[in-house]
């Protein structure tokens, strides 16, 4: 198999066999090898598109298609890989493997269930464990008192956001009981800190052959028991429907060294805090001028554009529509080429949407490398309202980092040691990226609704930008603000926030909801 061991490889990986993850492919490219060969092959064809089927005419025609395959694989030449693509179903995969693995890269689609408005239920199967920590009965405990906590945090916390919620809906506090359910996922979104990185999802993930590849090359190098588990039931499926598949799979990279000192880790991000001085987000470096950048593209475009020309919904609609069709506009990729780097905090269940704003590339670190088994957790605003949920916050939190300190004493592996982090345990990072992208997030997640860590750090990223370059602070905000050539302001529809934010001043914006 190309120097491929799936025989020992799934060997080496059977004890998670024994966990809730279950991959299913849902649906798949008919012939993705052969789609790959013909392909490369229509490149040079003088009698006109080749098929899949085509390589498989005669016994000339196969051996040609392999030749090509082998020879485009061995050169590097890869977009052939990219029209072949497999629509997985995974189950029971740990939001820690999720994170670090499956969403740290930009080539893949993922729809995945939501913490923030899903009750994880406690049937004894919503969390994964490598199986050497499944074995222990302390840590099947500290699964079950997380999950009490959870619930208990949802009680403490409902009265108070049912007073907020309703001082803000009015006409909806003359029905109460109708609108629980919106009010408990609320409570949801902020009792979902405590849980574990070891609770587990189930999610929808699209890629491509090329992206499949990947990860079977990686597979050891991610030096990820749990992500190795998942992507060899990823090959085996694929190669149910297309053995000659086998031909593309080529030997594993090396697994990497992994080395953590949580003393020195917790002194690295002692300084990255210090930097950081409470934001969520810190400027790092802008376009030196966007003036610059607009006499540049003068030469490309045959005028030059003004900033307004690009991002004022009254000239140029297309930033302000929902399917967000700038890439695809001569003019409007000009912001393509205004980049910005900022310095992030975020805990990781707030990063975990962050991160799927792929086109926004972040320098992640690997959490087994960068362990700290001292208190280290972001806490909600939402908290600091409800005293008596903040304190049980709080010593949950205690509980977590206490555990954790003793297992590390006792050898557990910080690889495994990951699966007991808290929700709430932070992710310093750098994110880089380009006007055309950062204005789709900042519009996206400066909304009400937006995830308040998410909706602060964007916050964080734009005001960091007024006194830099006001003409195009002024040209920012969330959708109500940027659609002033579209009714209604608001496109949430029943979700609408409540507040008439358009009419608000970013310097003034402020919630707790």
């Amino acid at each position: 198999m190309a120097g491929f061991p799936l025989e020992e490889l799934k060997e080496k990986y059977r004890g998670w066999k024994s966990t809730p993850i279950e991959v299913k492919l849902i649906s798949a490219t008919q012939s993705p090898y052969d789609t790959s060969a013909a392909s490369a092959r229509t490149c040079y064809s003088s009698n006109g598109l080749l098929l899949p089927a085509d390589m498989r005419k005669s016994e000339k025609s196969l051996e040609t298609a392999r030749r090509v395959a082998k020879s485009t694989l061995k050169s590097g030449h890869l977009t052939t890989r990219q029209h072949a693509h497999f629509i997985f179903g995974i189950t029971g995969a740990s939001r820690n493997v999720i994170w670090q693995v499956f969403h740290s890269h930009p080539y893949y689609n993922s729809e995945q269930v939501s913490q923030r408005y899903v009750p994880i239920k406690n049937d004894r199967s919503w969390y994964t464990l490598p199986p050497e920590l499944a074995e222990h009965s302390e840590i099947t405990s500290f699964f079950d008192n997380a999950h009490r906590d959870y619930e208990k945090l949802i009680e403490l916390l409902e009265p108070r956001v049912s007073e907020i919620y309703f001082s803000i809906h009015r006409l909806k506090a003359r029905q109460p009981d109708a609108h629980r359910t919106d009010i408990r996922k609320r409570c949801m979104e902020i009792a979902r800190y405590v849980m574990p990185l070891g609770t587990n999802a189930y999610f929808y993930h699209t890629i491509s052959a090329l992206t499949l590849l990947r990860y079977a090359k990686m597979i050891e190098h991610f030096a990820n028991p749990e992500a190795a588990a998942i992507i060899l039931q990823m090959v085996e499926l694929v190669l149910e429907i297309d053995p000659d598949f086998a031909l593309e799979l080529t030997e594993p990279l090396p697994e990497r060294q992994l080395e953590t000192d949580p003393i020195e880790n917790h002194r690295r991000n002692a300084e990255f805090d210090k930097a950081m001085n409470g934001q969520y987000a810190r400027f790092v470096s802008g376009p030196g001028s966007i003036d610059s950048i607009l006499d540049l593209a003068e030469a490309a475009l045959g005028y030059r554009p003004e900033l307004a020309d690009l991002l004022d919904s009254a000239r140029n609609s297309l930033p302000g529509e929902t399917l967000y069709p700038v890439s695809m506009d001569e003019l409007s990729r000009t912001l393509n080429h205004l980049h910005f780097t900022f310095q992030k905090k975020l805990s990781h269940t707030a990063d975990s949407q962050e991160q799927r704003h792929r086109t926004l590339p972040g320098l992640r670190p690997d959490l087994a490398t960068t362990l700290v088994v001292k208190p280290d957790y972001i806490v909600p605003a939402l908290l600091r309202e409800v005293p008596a949920a903040g304190e049980y916050f709080q010593e949950s939190m205690h509980k977590t980092f206490s555990l954790l300190e003793k297992l590390y004493e006792r050898g557990i592996s910080a690889r495994n040691l990951t699966y007991l982090l808290p929700n709430a345990y932070p992710i310093r990072f750098v994110e880089s990226g380009d006007l055309l992208n950062f204005y789709h997030k900042w519009k996206a997640r400066l909304c009400y609704n937006a995830q308040e860590e998410i909706f602060y750090s964007a916050l964080d990223e734009v005001r960091s930008l007024q006194s830099r370059y006001p003409e195009l602070y002024e040209l920012l905000g969330p959708p109500c603000k940027v659609r002033s050539h579209l009714k209604p302001r608001c496109p949430e529809g029943d979700h609408f926030c409540g507040i008439k934010v358009w009419q608000i001043p970013m310097q003034e914006y402020n919630r707790i909801l």
